[in-house]
Formats: structure tokens, C-alpha cells, sequence
């Protein structure tokens, strides 16, 4: 479950295009093979007139152009490549990319390939929120996924039930972010010394059961509590 954006960098971006751009040309290199079993297709090529010859060139750039297109909104954002690199297109609010927006960072291609991609390159590299030209008038991003195994805080699995009121409020206590470094406390509390982990515990419930509207829970209820808080929110998201 993702619960954060994190913007992809250049280096990824490129990877997962050289990977997109490895299987398309498999994809065409099997469609020639197989099309030349049928009859000699150089020769069928080389009879068509100028225009025919420049329209079937123009037809092959195209079916390049529409394969990020298919794959970003029937793929839900991801193409073959990006899904190996753990990316995926969305619009700059967090929310799916559609066929407009889709269709018009992918149409800015035609600026950037016949300079070899500088144009591009330049703006991902320059631009606060590595957008290159297409996702600057599209509105999209390009984000890294970033997924957490939460069945370890699953309510079902022990949460305290003297707690249960949390349930359905732990969304609106607790940011992403907040939550992120809450569940990584519980995750490394066997680290640290009593002490230490007891004064932190004792800390963190007393400011978020503040936030709550309850009074601090003992010192001996401060971790479950925040177990218990985590395990709602994670039930809620």
C-alpha cells in the first residue's frame, strides 16, 4: 500500500525506458519474423511508393508512441519498464493518469526525440519535481512506489481492546508521515534499552492521546496504545 509520494530521479526513469525499449523492439523484431514467413516483407516494403514508404516508417514510430500510452492507462501508470522499476505516472495530485493526460506527455516525445531526448533530459534533471516536458503540460508525475507490509499491526491479530474507540479516528490523528515513523518505532523498540524506549513510548501516547481527546495512558499502557494505534490506522487505510 503506497502512502507516500517519492518523485523519480533521472537514473530510474532512463532505466525503465531502455527496458521498454528493449521488449518493443523484441515485440517488433517477432513481428517481422513472422510477417517474412508469410512472404518476403523488404520486398513488399521497397514496392511501396515514397509515401507509402514514409507512412509505414511513420506507422512504426507511432506504435512505439502508443505502447506507453496503452500501458500507462490500461496499466494503471505503469509500463513493463516502469513496473520493473518500481514506477509509475500519475497526475500531479497523486490520482490515476488518464487518456488526456496520457496522451499529451506522450505527444511531447515528438519535441524532445529528434534531439536526442535533451530537452528532456534537461528539464527531469533541472525541474524541483523531475518533470520532463510532457509531465510539465500534462500535469503528471513520475513517483517511485513505496509499499509497507502492515499485517503485523492487523487489528485482528492483538490489538488491545481497551483501546477499540481509537478505531476509525486513527486517520485523523495521525499524517502519513507521522505514522511512517510511528510504525517504525514499534518495529525497532527491541533495539533499545528500557529506559530509552519506555521514556519515548511514555512521550508519544501522551501527546497523540492529547491529540485524541483522552487522558495519557499509564506508563505500562503506552506501548499498547500506540500498537493499537497504528493497527487502526492501518485498518482505516
Amino acid at each position: 500500500m503506497a502512502l507516500s509520494l517519492e518523485v523519480a530521479g533521472l537514473g530510474p526513469r532512463a532505466l525503465a525506458a531502455l527496458v521498454d525499449a528493449v521488449i518493443l523492439f523484441v515485440c517488433w523484431v517477432m513481428g517481422l519474423v513472422l510477417y517474412s514467413v508469410a512472404g518476403d516483407l523488404l520486398r513488399e516494403v521497397q514496392a511501396l511508393s515514397v509515401a507509402g514508404q514514409l507512412a509505414a516508417v511513420i506507422a512504426v514510430l507511432l506504435s512505439g508512441w502508443g505502447w506507453d500510452v496503452a500501458w500507462e492507462v490500461l496499466g494503471r501508470g505503469q509500463t513493463p519498464g516502469k513496473r520493473a522499476l518500481g514506477l509509475r505516472v500519475v497526475r500531479s495530485d497523486g490520482a490515476p493518469v488518464g487518456l488526456a493526460e496520457s496522451l499529451v506527455r506522450n505527444l511531447l516525445r515528438a519535441v524532445e526525440v529528434p534531439l536526442g531526448y535533451a530537452p528532456g533530459v534537461l528539464a527531469v534533471a533541472l525541474s524541483p519535481r523531475r518533470q520532463r516536458l510532457g509531465d510539465l503540460v500534462a500535469g503528471t508525475l513520475v513517483v517511485r512506489e513505496r509499499r509497507y507490509d502492515l499485517s503485523r499491526y492487523d487489528p485482528a491479530a492483538g490489538a488491545d481492546p481497551r483501546f477499540a474507540s481509537l478505531r476509525g479516528r486513527a486517520g485523523a490523528l495521525l499524517a502519513a508521515g507521522e505514522f511512517e515513523r510511528l510504525a517504525d518505532f514499534l518495529d525497532r523498540r527491541a533495539e533499545l534499552d528500557a529506559a530509552p524506549r519506555a521514556r519515548i513510548a511514555a512521550l508519544l501516547s501522551a501527546a497523540l492521546s492529547a491529540r485524541a481527546g483522552s487522558p495519557a495512558p499509564d506508563r505500562d499502557l503506552a506501548e499498547p496504545f500506540l500498537e493499537a494505534l497504528v493497527a487502526a490506522y492501518a485498518e482505516g487505510r
